[in-house]
């Protein structure tokens, strides 16, 4: 008897340890809020997204979260769009939903219309090394019942690991992981843009800077962190 209980204690610690392998960038608790404001290039405010954690389920070592997002506009009419995404660590892996690379705006264009989406999701391994290259995704958007069809892609290419800093922002101080990437759109007209993003564990995208031919084209900055 004694030996079996001995074997329960050594392995059960080890199956805790697995579960926890994944570092999520994302809030790990249900009822979290965070608000990330959008600015133009002189520093204007153009935008709030205010992200709330509805579910978090654990099975194995896996997770997954759930999100509700409300963006707002804070320069035009005040119009405000909601939707849902959702993020996921898998055996040691966090993956990003690519939902939240599309204009939302657009998205809402499109309502009424037959809508089919396909992605790759990027991700974020747990164990990385500043200097390594990431894995590239895309989330492809195929429209039709409207005057005529229209299919977009937006790619998301050669990624990096920068570096790790520390951020400070009007939530707070957060140690943070810097990715660099390409952001490349195909549709009726192309566009590429760079973009560098700091995320931090337990938290989520901390900032975000976007570039186009070597000039700021606008940022953001996490600006509240609530947990429940």
């Amino acid at each position: 008897m004694k030996k079996i209980l001995c074997s329960i204690i050594i392995v059960l610690p080890f199956l805790v340890s697995k579960a926890q392998d994944c570092k999520a960038y994302i809030p790990y608790e249900k009822g979290t809020v965070t608000e990330i404001t959008n600015y133009d290039k002189k520093g204007r405010s153009i935008g709030v997204v205010t992200q709330t954690v509805t579910a978090v389920e654990h099975k194995a070592n896996n997770a997954t979260f759930s999100v509700h997002q409300v963006f707002e506009d804070t320069q035009g009419d005040g119009e405000t769009i909601e939707t849902d995404v959702t993020f996921k660590c898998v055996d040691g892996t966090f993956y990003i939903d690519m939902n939240g690379y599309m204009d939302q705006k657009q998205m809402q264009a499109y309502e009424g219309m037959e809508v089919k989406v396909s992605m790759d999701e990027i991700d974020i391994p747990s164990s990385y090394k500043v200097g390594q290259q990431l894995k590239d995704g895309y989330i492809q958007m195929d429209v039709s019942g409207g005057p005529i069809p229209i299919k977009m892609v937006v790619s998301i290419e050669n990624r990096k690991v920068v570096a790790e800093e520390k951020v400070t922002t009007p939530a707070g101080t957060f140690d943070c992981v810097k990715i660099s990437q390409d952001v490349v759109t195909k549709s009726i007209m192309n566009m590429t843009i760079s973009s560098i993003e700091w995320y931090a564990e337990g938290v989520g995208m901390v900032k975000t800077e976007t570039i186009r031919k070597g000039k700021l084209m606008g940022y953001s900055e996490l600006t509240k962190f609530k947990k429940p």
